[in-house]
């Protein structure tokens, strides 16, 4: 049988998703992000538990949630319709709260649906209004986490989402399964080939796989198991990230590469007036 629970731990309020063997931990108020996820015996994301609970501070781990873009901007602005505008980097929903919609379980599920909407103060960095409604579900040691992305304004809305997973993972050589045949490495600058290996140590920048377009993703997480990743065609991009030896990887779904809005604003995703825009990613463990 699933549950949903809810707790307060250091002034935030947190809700689970859970079953007997696994769980997963949602915090609303900060961005709406998982913070926890345990399954198979195993903490699959990393927390850092001071960025967390320091309101101050972006969270450093879990899974955050990037809209309206996924990367940064250079001199954190843009132009839309000849206007300048400021954003910071991933966007507007990782720092700001969510409402709970509500929460469910079953026999065969646990869930919770939250939401954020367009305020006057996201209009001054995002001139559309706009509703994004995340369900998060937990079931047979999966957490799939659906996106509705609804445009409230008369123009096309233009977005480019992503998620920033922090993996549990120590080792920085990483072996991904996926189609790409080109990464781009953000610390020269310089396009690659890919042949399902990249060694992390060292690397100040990120790597981003490209084009890639992958149904599935897989990479080790350790020496008997390995995360699989199923997600949405329209995560092109797959962004690998590590600082210094901290002990996590990220490994992490965007639609669009950083600076879209600067470089070309053709490749963001257009959301009409009354056309949602439904994405979504599956994680979980397999054994190698």
């Amino acid at each position: 049988m699933y549950q949903v629970k809810e707790f307060d731990q250091q002034g935030l309020h947190f809700f689970r998703l859970s079953d007997n063997a696994s769980y997963v931990d949602i915090c609303p108020e900060r961005g709406g992000i998982v913070t926890g996820f345990h399954a198979d015996g195993e903490d699959i994301l990393f927390m850092n538990e001071e960025t967390l609970f320091d309101t101050s501070k972006n969270v450093r781990g879990g899974i955050p949630v990037l809209f309206p873009i996924a990367g940064q901007l250079t001199d954190k602005t843009y132009e839309w319709n000849g206007a300048v505008y400021h954003m910071d980097n991933h966007g507007l929903a990782r720092t700001r709260p969510w409402q709970v919609i509500r929460s469910a379980a079953d026999d065969d599920q646990a869930a919770v649906k939250i939401s954020f909407h367009s305020t006057e103060e996201t209009r001054e960095s995002y001139p559309f209004d706009f509703e994004v409604v995340l369900t998060y579900t937990l079931a047979d040691g999966q957490l799939t986490i659906g996106q509705t992305i609804s445009n409230l304004s008369n123009d096309a809305m233009p977005v480019y989402p992503g998620y920033h997973p922090y993996f549990n993972i120590k080792n920085q050589k990483l072996h991904i399964k996926s189609k790409a045949a080109t990464y781009l490495d953000y610390n020269d600058h310089q396009i690659k080939p890919f042949d399902g290996g990249i060694d992390m140590h060292g690397l100040k920048e990120s790597v981003v796989l490209l084009n890639s377009g992958d149904p599935q993703l897989e990479f080790d997480f350790d020496s008997s198991k390995k995360v699989v990743i199923k997600q949405d065609a329209r995560y092109k991009y797959t962004v690998l990230w590590v600082e210094g030896n901290q002990p996590f990887v990220c490994v992490e779904p965007w639609t669009a590469l950083t600076n879209t809005f600067n470089e070309d604003k053709s490749k963001a995703l257009m959301v009409k007036q009354g056309e949602p825009l439904e994405l979504a990613i599956d994680i979980y463990l397999e054994e190698r």
